[in-house]
């Protein structure tokens, strides 16, 4: 995409933005803010649908179907687009991705992938009414785990993929019976088909497989077929169209679309559909839809929440404008005629406040844009208002007083300390002072003394949200500013125990090389030293501190070997004093590294598992951990150059009565101001973004680089009397009742985010109010059924 001039605002419109405390939602001027602090104003009209939609299809009434696939019901529903609503609804038990159409005038036949079930389902429509048939792929244990479908109708055959088999299978159209399976590429995302040929784009190695149909097999188990080398195109290839012998892929792991010459296998072109040309990653194009006279392919940039209209005639693909839509928008479909572009967002309108402790995977929920296809005027003002929502490419929403600071204080080493899954109300909504509900307060001053001390002596955030829904996700934002889209399209399903759990394995889809904070400061030369942050830890060793390992191929030389990762016996105090005896030996050296990471997860808690720690007690021994911990800080010698940071990973197991994402943020250094309250909005990539300016980092993501730094909580005068922390009040032995028989197993309980987390909020609420049920449930943000 050619340069854009960054847009400007009056230094009295900023003034102005100031003097307003934003909040995700509905926005003055027609647009939502996003937790995220993006914006969005969607052309077109919106339906609501079911979470995470993945999957669109015209029929050939003019309707369109959508896939839901996220953490709730999953299944197929039909859009009316005159009426622009949900006129049909069918759950399955599991859908990912796999949608796709055949047939005409009224005979249409759909066919949807079955994900984890290891089915594929076929409706078959006539008139008014569908018969529904089911192939079974593989028997159920077997991890195939169906993805994306390609009708083969010329050689009368469908093509599902399984994304954890590494394979493609072939089904008879007609009977349905499974012809072949073949080996393909590593985690295989979807298929397309011509007349003679299968490509399989391949999610996890960066290439395209060929698959020749020439052959049609006849007997099940017996046939092979031809498949050809495969073809590099790039990082993360996704959706994929064909228009004769140009193959389009998406490449959301490099910000691109790449043109395929499918005769000889090599890329012709690879354009960038990012707000800017040099922009790092982030946006994310994970989708496409050509145009029928196919001269216009529409790429869904789920990062960006915006469609860009590419011109693909000779002698080059073009952008020629962007169109706003939702909230990660996930496919793209275009009318018969041409006439009007469907869009699936697959967070939909926004987030929104679950004062009911309803989990998050529920509470954000998808929907479906019906937008005229823009004439060039139209579309020169839909790209405009994309530049002007995105805080990447609209500086003057990035809220930082301009009298804050003449300078970046002198700190010149981060502490940075990552906790697990609480809301601002579950710890703060008892400070007056802060914009808090005291009645969702769970964790108040009794169990957190250390937090509430800090949050009083120096800064308190009320306005901090998490960008990450889940910890899956919630790691990745908070150790690089962004999730992929393997992450982002993954873990609904693995929440809802519909797909086995591959979201941190150390391979370049999932945790990508070079990708992370400390990654970028290693490069510059930087002491980088990791206490726990994406660590695995062997539950049956004799000692669980000394069989620690991380599949993270950039922390496997600086992680601390006997710091456990997430094993919720060991007691977070534990930890700190592993940490205070290695400030101990830095101090003792006259060194101390630039950047120190440490997990403490013990905030996570168990629930109500029987003779196990009550919530409250392993709150409090999180807070007396980093009590202690930022004590032993303040009375090192590297205190007066050091800033010390706390976030939660995200705030998905508890309620906010402002938004489910806003959490718990904390500052502790001679630079921070004291005594105030910071409003301003900020996020995960904020506190990212401001790690990385004190470090000399270059950005890491598109959402780090537009981020808010935290600079309107810093000072250039410092105050470096040491922090002493508060002994816990509240009785850390406490346990819970022996007769109590939690509904989450044991072994969902050992491993971060496991457990169901509906039942775990309910049961760390009625731990903490004993016989009172959590809030009646809102639905405002859930379809109706």
């Amino acid at each position: 995409m050619s340069p854009r001039p960054w847009l400007a605002v009056s230094a009295l419109a900023i003034a102005a933005a100031f003097a307003t405390r934003l909040k995700p939602g509905l926005l003055p001027d027609g647009s939502t803010l996003l937790p995220s602090g993006w914006r969005i104003r969607p052309a077109g009209r919106q339906v609501t649908v079911g979470t995470l939609p993945l999957g669109l299809a015209t029929l050939s009434d003019g309707s369109v179907l959508v896939t839901n696939n996220g953490y709730a019901e999953n299944g197929l529903m039909r859009i009316d687009p005159g009426a622009g609503a949900v006129t049909w609804t069918q759950p399955l038990a599991a859908a990912w991705l796999g949608l796709a159409r055949t047939g005409a005038d009224g005979h249409d036949t759909v066919w949807v992938s079955g994900a984890g079930t290891n089915r594929v389902y076929r409706f078959s429509r006539r008139g008014a009414d569908w018969a529904v048939d089911t192939a079974t792929l593989a028997d159920p244990t077997q991890q195939l785990f169906v993805a994306g479908i390609a009708p083969a109708p010329q050689r009368g055959l469908v093509a599902a993929v399984g994304n954890l088999s590494d394979s493609v299978y072939l089904l008879d159209a007609t009977t349905l019976a499974r012809r072949t399976a073949v080996p393909v590429g590593h985690r295989p995302y979807t298929a397309v088909a011509d007349s003679g040929h299968l490509y399989v784009s391949n999610w996890g190695d960066s290439s395209i497989s060929v698959i020749d149909l020439s052959d049609r097999p006849t007997a099940p188990g017996r046939e092979s077929l031809r498949v050809r080398p495969s073809m590099f195109v790039g990082p993360h290839p996704s959706a994929m169209a064909l228009r004769g012998a140009d193959l389009f892929v998406a490449l959301a792991g490099a910000n691109g679309v790449a043109r395929v010459d499918v005769a000889t296998g090599r890329v012709q072109e690879q354009l960038t559909v990012a707000l800017g040309p040099r922009a790092p990653v982030g946006s994310d194009p994970n989708a496409l839809a050509l145009a029928p006279d196919g001269r216009t392919l529409y790429v869904a940039m789920a990062g960006n929440n915006a469609v860009a209209v590419v011109r693909v005639e000779p002698p080059a693909m073009r952008v020629a404008g962007l169109i706003p839509v939702g909230w990660y928008p996930t496919a793209v479909a275009v009318s018969a005629d041409g006439s009007t572009l469907y869009v699936a967002n697959g967070k939909g309108a926004g987030s929104g406040a679950n004062p009911d402790g309803t989990f998050i995977g529920r509470v954000i929920t998808g929907s479906v844009s019906i937008i005229p296809v823009p004439d060039s005027t139209t579309l020169a003002r839909y790209t405009r208002q994309v530049y002007v929502l995105s805080p990447y490419s609209n500086a003057a929403l990035r809220r930082v007083s301009p009298s804050r600071l003449t300078a970046h204080p002198p700190i010149r080493h981060v502490v940075y300390i990552i906790r697990e899954n609480r809301t601002y109300d579950q710890v703060f909504g008892d400070l007056r002072q802060g914009n808090g509900d005291p009645s969702l307060a769970i964790f108040n001053d009794s169990v957190t003394p250390n937090a509430h001390a800090i949050a009083r002596r120096w800064v308190l955030f009320d306005n901090f949200y998490v960008d990450g829904e889940v910890s899956a996700d919630g790691h990745e934002w908070t150790d690089r500013a962004f999730a992929g889209d393997y992450n982002e399209k993954t873990w609904p399903q693995n929440y809802s125990k519909r797909r086995a759990w591959d979201l941190r394995n150390g391979e370049d889809l999932v945790n990508p090389r070079g990708a992370y904070l400390w990654d970028a400061a290693r490069r510059q030369g930087l002491w980088v030293v990791n206490f726990g942050e994406n660590t695995l830890t062997e539950l049956d060793a004799p000692d669980a501190g000394t069989n620690i390992r991380t599949p993270i191929p950039g922390l496997q030389d600086i992680t601390v070997s006997n710091y456990p990762g997430f094993v919720l016996d060991i007691p977070d105090t534990t930890r700190a004093r592993i940490f205070a005896d290695s400030v101990g030996s830095w101090d003792g050296q006259g060194r101390f590294p630039d950047l120190g990471i440490l997990w403490l997860p013990r905030d996570h808690t168990r629930g109500r598992r029987a003779d196990e720690p009550t919530p409250r007690a392993m709150v409090a021994d999180n807070d007396l951990a980093l009590g202690r911990i930022v004590e032993r800080l303040s009375r090192s010698p590297a205190w007066a150059s050091l800033a010390v940071f706390v976030l939660e990973d995200d705030a998905q197991n508890g309620p906010d009565h402002v938004d489910a994402h806003r959490s718990v943020l904390l500052v502790a250094s001679p630079y921070a101001r004291r005594g105030v309250v910071d409003s301003t909005f900020y996020t995960t990539s904020s506190v990212v973004r401001t790690i990385g300016e004190i470090l000399h980092l270059a950005p890491l993501s598109q959402y780090d680089a537009a981020a808010t730094p935290l600079w309107n909580a810093f000072t250039s005068r410092p105050a470096a009397a040491p922090f002493a922390h508060l002994p816990s009040t509240w009785p850390l032995d406490e346990r819970n009742p022996t007769a109590f028989r939690s509904h989450i197993p044991d072994r969902d309980l050992a491993r971060a985010d496991a457990a169901d987390e509906a039942e775990l909020n309910r049961e760390i609420w009625e731990s903490v109010h004993p016989g009172s049920a959590p809030p009646p449930p809102r639905r405002s943000l859930v379809v109706a059924r």
